[in-house]
C-alpha cells in the first residue's frame, strides 16, 4: 500500500497541532462558563408556537411545557382526535389559546395550507418545534420504496419545508426559536435503524448549518437541536428495547423530563444537547477510537436478533 502522507496539505497538520495545544485551554473555558454562566429563559408569554407531532408523546409534553409559560399552541398532527384532545387540555388547563390541525407533514401542499391557516388564526409564529417522526426498523434488506420515502420525508424533509415556510417572517421580525428533535441514533451505530438513523443525522447536520446561517446573517433567531435516547412515551419503543435487551444498558428516559430540559435549553439559547447530557461526552470520546474498536464495542452490546423477528414481535403486540 502506498504512502499518501505527501498528499495531505500542511494546513491539516497545523490545524491538528493547534487543536491539541488549545484543547486544555478550551476545556478550562468551557468548565468556567458552565460553573458561572447561568442563562435566563427567554420570556415567551403570549407568543405562538407550532409543534408537529404534538398530539401525544414527546410533542404533547413539549406543548405542555410551553403552555405553562403562557405560550399559545398550534397542535399539528396526523392524529385528528388526539390533536383535539391535546388542544382542549392545553387551553382549559393553562388558559392559553390552542388549536388542533390535522396535517400530514410529508405532504407539502397540506403544509402550505396549514401555514396559511395558522397565520390567519394566530398571527405571527415565533416558535417552531419540528418534532414529528417515524421510527421504523430496517437493516440492509430492502424495504418498500414508499415506506423508505415516507420515513425520510417525515423525519427530515418536513423540517426543511416547515422552516422555509416560517423562517422568512421570523427574519423580518428578527426574533424566534426553531427547535428540532433529532436522536442519539444520529451519533450511535446500530444495525436496526439504517434508514431512521441517517434521517436524524441529516437533521443534526442541517440544523448546524442553519445555526451558522443565522449567526452569519446576525439574525436574532435561536436554533436548537435535541438528541434524546429512547423515551418512555412511545409504547413501540418500550417493546423494541425490551425485545432487544437494550433496556439493560440504555433504559428509556422520562418523556416529560426530556420535554422540560428541551424547552429550557431552547429558551436559554443552547444550540445542541443530548439527553441524557452526559451522552455527548461519551460519544465524543468514542470518536477517538478507531472504527474497528467502536464496531467491536457495539457488537458486544448490540441486540442479537433479526429485524424480521423484531417486526413480527412488535406486530403481534398490536
Amino acid at each position: 500500500m502506498g504512502d499518501n502522507t505527501a498528499q495531505v496539505p500542511l494546513t491539516y497538520y497545523v490545524a491538528l497541532i493547534l487543536t491539541l495545544m488549545l484543547s486544555p485551554i478550551m476545556a478550562l473555558i468551557v468548565g468556567i462558563r458552565e460553573l458561572f454562566h447561568k442563562s435566563k429563559e427567554h420570556d415567551i408569554k403570549g407568543e405562538v408556537a407550532v409543534i408537529t407531532g404534538a398530539a401525544r408523546g414527546l410533542g404533547r409534553e413539549i406543548a405542555i411545557e410551553l403552555a405553562k409559560r403562557g405560550c399559545h399552541i398550534a397542535v399539528v398532527d396526523i392524529l385528528e382526535d388526539a390533536s383535539k384532545e391535546t388542544a382542549k387540555y392545553l387551553s382549559e388547563t393553562f388558559k392559553i389559546k390552542a388549536k388542533p390541525y390535522k396535517v400530514d407533514v410529508s405532504n407539502h401542499d397540506e403544509l402550505i395550507d396549514f401555514h396559511r391557516s395558522v397565520i390567519q388564526d394566530f398571527g405571527d409564529v415565533t416558535i417552531l418545534i419540528n418534532n414529528a417522526g417515524l421510527l421504523s426498523l430496517a437493516d440492509s434488506n430492502p424495504l418498500d420504496f414508499e415506506e423508505i420515502q415516507k420515513i425520510i420525508t417525515v423525519n427530515f424533509t418536513s423540517h426543511l419545508w416547515m422552516n422555509q415556510l416560517f423562517l422568512p417572517r421570523m427574519k423580518e421580525l428578527n426574533r424566534g426559536h426553531i427547535m428540532a428533535i433529532s436522536s442519539l441514533s444520529a451519533l450511535v451505530t446500530a444495525p436496526f435503524v439504517q434508514i431512521y438513523a441517517p434521517t436524524k443525522s441529516a437533521v443534526t447536520a442541517y440544523m448546524a448549518s442553519l445555526r451558522a446561517d443565522m449567526k452569519s446573517g446576525k439574525y436574532g433567531i435561536k436554533v436548537t437541536t435535541i438528541m434524546p435516547t429512547f423515551l418512555n412515551t412511545n409504547q413501540q419503543v418500550n417493546e423494541f428495547i425490551s425485545f432487544t435487551g437494550y433496556d439493560k444498558w440504555m433504559p428509556p428516559i422520562d418523556g416529560a423530563g426530556v420535554a422540560q430540559q428541551a424547552v429550557q435549553a431552547m429558551l436559554q439559547g443552547l444550540e445542541e444537547i443530548t439527553l441524557p447530557r452526559i451522552a455527548s461526552f461519551i460519544f465524543k470520546l468514542h470518536g477517538l477510537y478507531p472504527t474497528w474498536l467502536r464496531d467491536g464495542i457495539q457488537g458486544l452490546l448490540g441486540a442479537k436478533v433479526q429485524v424480521v423477528e423484531l417486526r413480527n414481535k412488535l406486530a403481534s403486540q398490536n
